[in-house]
């Protein structure tokens, strides 16, 4: 059990089992709880100990057998940007950020669904207004979204949430016409940036996800840390 607060637990509840969005054949199981108020700095820590948020369901993973969803931060005044990375930036420099709140937006709304289309296979009809309503357009926290555009047109958006010491990825998504431009890189590039110009420590990214084409990429973003079995860990201290 979590407490909230001094008067106000937390009780977790488990999920349906249903399957994996990122392994193939595996089954997907969360513990989960909503709550329309948390203070920043106590979702901080449910991130430090592999929380993530969707709206204003908080949950973690509880699969049975399986933990290949590792939690992955960066520490940002560690971060070294890799050549390649160097080069995603000089590709995109034509490119112009604009921080704005994450009231729904049509605009927005329309590429979101251009993006699940390309990137996971959805079909259109059923990328619905209302579930992105419930994902993106609800928080609880400070949470703000980034557009990403050239020359005035949206190519990408992502939404970040601001805590005390951190900043906590929810999601990217890109204009499928513009997938050579590596603009999923560029964002995560730009919000470390964001990060360390702020004195924040780290940067959450989300689940890293060995053998996953959607989440292995995470793992090229070094120094990182994986939360393995309960403690943070740096995995090149350990080769």
């Amino acid at each position: 059990m979590i407490r909230m607060d001094r008067r106000q637990p937390i009780i977790l509840y488990q999920g349906e089992p249903t399957p994996c969005p990122y392994l193939n054949g595996k089954t997907w199981i969360t513990q989960l709880f909503a709550a329309r108020k948390i203070s920043p700095a106590l979702y901080e820590t449910l991130l430090s100990k592999g929380f993530r948020r969707s709206g204003y369901l908080f949950y973690r993973n509880q699969c049975e057998g399986c933990t290949s969803c590792i939690p992955l931060r960066i520490p940002v005044s560690k971060f070294q940007p890799s050549p390649s990375m160097k080069k995603c930036l000089r590709r995109n420099r034509d490119v112009d950020i604009f921080e704005t709140s994450i009231t729904f937006d049509k605009e927005v709304f329309a590429l979101y669904r251009r993006y699940s289309v390309y990137k996971h296979g959805k079909e259109e009809p059923s990328v619905q207004e209302e579930g992105f309503r419930r994902f993106l357009c609800s928080s609880p926290l400070d949470t703000r979204m980034l557009r990403y555009s050239v020359k005035g047109k949206l190519v990408g958006v992502s939404w970040l949430d601001y805590l005390p010491n951190s900043l906590s990825s929810v999601y990217f998504a890109f204009e499928p016409e513009e997938a050579k431009r590596s603009l999923g890189t560029f964002s995560v590039l730009k919000e470390i940036e964001i990060a360390r110009m702020s004195g924040r420590e780290f940067y959450y990214l989300g689940f890293y996800v060995p053998g996953s084409p959607k989440m292995s990429y995470k793992g090229r973003f070094k120094p990182h840390e994986l939360l393995l079995e309960g403690q943070w860990r740096d995995p090149a201290s350990s080769l």
